[in-house]
């Protein structure tokens, strides 16, 4: 049985290219699941509004050191906001009283943990650290088996 070939000459199927914003997603997706296979602590992220008891997650980060979390999550407070108000428009209204936490992925035990903003003059001190990380593992992957 032939399927009908119904009015008009069939117009050819053109594929949809990425929005800047998914092309973004997924390069950042492809570097988070790298830190993840190379064995890099990996936080769930989450948001409210101040005063409330629940919790929204909003995505998961992975970073090397647990005092470079709060960086982390204020260094790309846009892209998680922006996330999270796809996830749950409620949020949008109350953007002004968020607050952010995190946990260590696969502990749903442990208590959601505030995430504080750093202060500025913080930010020299964990630039020196980040620098001497990643040193370190530039040297490391140099005698790392393949």
């Amino acid at each position: 049985m032939a399927t009908p070939a119904g009015f008009g000459k069939a117009k050819p199927q053109t594929q949809k290219q990425p929005s800047k914003g998914a092309e973004k997603r997924a390069e950042a997706s492809q570097l988070y699941d790298r830190f993840k296979d190379d064995g890099t602590p990996e936080y769930e992220i989450y948001i409210r509004v101040q005063g409330k008891k629940s919790w929204f997650p909003v995505g998961a980060i992975a970073v090397k050191r647990s005092n470079q979390i709060n960086h982390a999550i204020f260094d790309n407070l846009e892209e998680l906001q922006k996330g999270a108000f796809r996830l749950f428009p409620v949020l949008k209204k109350n953007q002004a009283q968020l607050e952010y936490g995190y946990r260590l992925k696969g502990f749903k035990d442990d208590e959601i943990e505030l995430a504080e903003r750093p202060s500025a003059g913080s930010n020299a001190g964990i630039g020196v650290q980040n620098a001497l990380s990643m040193i370190g593992d530039r040297v490391f992957s140099i005698f790392k088996r393949k």
